[in-house]
């Protein structure tokens, strides 16, 4: 499923799936000048590629290698539109490691790529590193409108979910760089137009220097990491339980212990 949203000069493409319906999942794809952002996930494909004849792009840039944002980047180099993408997403996309169940049921499996993409860059888009949700995770700005397309630096405030590699304190400190450069507008991969921009990046900033402060008093006192995630971070939820720990609670109170 793809909806179409327009926000001016920007286009969203909200899409989904059953599998991701029934999770409570959705992920957005943007448009902006006839540049795409992102490019939905591979059970998608199929739909997407009718949206790209219908609305032809220029080009698109890609924030990072998870399959809900770079799942069809193949469908992009064989429809002949040039990528941008950081190198360590391209390696990634050309390698893709074998995922757990829940992300094969929910988004698909992505192909590899078949070599190189053709490299495309607009002036006006800035791809930024902005490392924390994963370590090849960018943001791309639009000085020209301050637009900033989060990918999955926002998803909301009091996000407690988190892969096992991921710096809760890296995404602070990126969270803190974007609130000064105050975006009069942002679009979440996952929650579309963010009310309030610039306020709710520093909001949720500050969620996340004060639960890192707590959690880390927590570790300092000796609790365990399942203790802490209790205590302090709601337990573990749906998501915790069937991805087996791999996107969960319990890895935000790991993180601080190992110091990320």
């Amino acid at each position: 499923m793809i909806v179409r949203e327009s926000y001016g000069d920007v286009v969203r493409y909200h899409t989904w799936n059953r599998s991701a319906r029934i999770a409570g999942l959705s992920v957005s794809a943007y448009r902006i000048r006839d540049v795409l952002i992102d490019c939905a996930f591979p059970q998608l494909r199929a739909e997407f590629a009718v949206l790209l004849r219908t609305e032809p792009v220029r080009g698109a840039i890609v924030t990072h290698a998870h399959e809900d944002h770079a799942g069809n980047v193949p469908l992009l180099q064989e429809m002949g539109i040039p990528v941008q993408l950081a190198p360590d997403t391209a390696a990634a996309l050309a390698h893709p490691a074998p995922l757990r169940a829940y992300r094969r049921l929910t988004w698909g499996s992505p192909r590899p790529l078949g070599g190189p993409v053709t490299p495309f860059a607009d002036p006006t888009l800035a791809l930024a590193p902005a490392p924390g949700h994963s370590p090849d995770h960018h943001v791309v700005w639009d000085a020209s409108t301050g637009t900033l397309f989060s990918a999955d630096l926002f998803l909301g405030v009091k996000v407690r979910l988190s892969h096992a590699y991921e710096s809760p304190r890296t995404t602070e400190q990126e969270l803190r760089r974007w609130v000064a450069v105050a975006p009069a507008r942002v679009f979440c991969a996952h929650r579309g137009l963010v009310p309030g921009a610039a306020k709710a990046l520093h909001t949720k900033a500050e969620w996340l220097a004060e639960m890192i402060g707590r959690v880390a008093d927590a570790v300092a006192r000796g609790e365990s990491d399942r203790a802490i995630t209790r205590r302090l971070l709601g337990g573990e939820d749906r998501t915790g339980i069937v991805s087996f720990g791999e996107y969960a609670n319990v890895n935000f109170a790991r993180a601080v212990r190992a110091g990320r």
